[in-house]
């Protein structure tokens, strides 16, 4: 049982109670951004057919996509002069990718940063690509949105696309930044955390290829996202590039709600908005759209990472449960 003196020590997020009232306000938020909407779903939900061959050939690129971002993190910790062989890659990252479904998020980078240590990669090289490597792809997001739909989301949200224009912009200029922001930071960490300094420092080479890559995958998404709408809903047919524009600016509206497990609710309800502003869909359909692929997307995060889990050594389990 946990006493009040742990979780003080790991953070507010912990406290039981507080867990409970963000369930509680998810749970909420949910109902309202499904109010009046209802019956449009269950007349859309009668016409349904669902064609599994889009489906499976969405999740084949979901799961390409993952492939790409742990080799992006494997590059960001080869930056740092950690050197860690995809397999053990692969366990670890998955088993973190869990951490999504936690609030506040942060467990992920503990997890991380324990793992990686129990295969003599550095902690704090570890911990610091996790970071870095969610800003640069939060970053990248902003930029895929921009580029394929901004225009179609601003008649969502006015301003959008000056938002997402400013954002892009302060993250262009934040990567050029990090070469000399990160080794301060970075040392910080490690003496704070107990943790080896990363031998080697990035070098915009590896930072622009990172880069390139998280643009890369949300794009990935988006493609993915098409075909799974396709297999739920055939009669949709709309521009792909609006597609992953709004499957983008809604993931990250979920991710940006940290006190949400998963973005729960809140990128369901996001999604559903954009996908009825930009005409790809009808209110039905889109709420029917956010609801499924949030079950699909579910299956192919937490599944991974289960599977890790029950291959993964009991010392590492143990190392794990210290993190949460």
């Amino acid at each position: 049982m946990t006493s009040g003196a742990t979780w003080r020590e790991r953070g507010v997020l912990h406290h039981p109670a507080l867990k409970v009232l963000l369930l509680v306000l998810t749970g909420a938020f949910i109902a309202w951004a499904l109010h009046g909407q209802w019956n449009e779903m269950r007349a859309s939900a009668r016409d349904l057919q669902v064609e599994w061959r889009w489906i499976i050939a969405a999740s084949v690129i979901v799961l390409a996509v993952y492939a790409m971002l742990i080799q992006s993190w494997r590059l960001l910790l080869r930056g740092w002069g950690g050197e860690l062989a995809y397999l053990p890659a692969v366990r670890i990252w998955t088993i973190a990718n869990l951490g999504r479904w936690l609030p506040g998020k942060v467990w992920s980078v503990g997890a991380l940063s324990v793992l990686a240590a129990r295969e003599g990669v550095s902690g704090a090289a570890a911990a610091g690509a996790a970071v870095l490597g969610t800003l640069l792809n939060i970053g990248a997001g902003f930029g895929v949105a921009v580029i394929t739909g901004a225009e179609g989301l601003d008649t969502v949200y006015a301003g959008f696309r000056i938002g997402a224009l400013i954002a892009t912009a302060v993250f262009v200029a934040g990567v050029l930044a990090l070469p000399r922001i990160l080794p301060p930071v970075l040392g910080w960490f490690a003496a704070k955390r107990g943790l080896p300094m990363a031998d080697k420092q990035l070098t915009p080479a590896t930072l622009w290829g990172v880069t390139a890559v998280n643009a890369a995958s949300w794009l990935g998404y988006g493609v993915a996202f098409a075909l799974f709408s396709r297999g739920v809903t055939p009669h949709i047919n709309s521009d792909p590039a609006l597609f992953i524009a709004a499957f983008a600016a809604s993931y990250l509206v979920g991710f940006l709600a940290i006190f949400s497990p998963g973005g729960l609710g809140f990128r369901e309800a996001a999604l559903a908005i954009f996908l009825v502003g930009v005409g790809a869909a009808g209110k039905g359909d889109a709420v029917i759209l956010g609801v499924t692929s949030r079950v699909w997307l579910t299956v192919l995060e937490v599944l991974p990472g289960l599977v890790s889990l029950l291959f993964l050594p009991a010392a590492q389990r143990a190392a794990l449960r210290g993190t949460k």
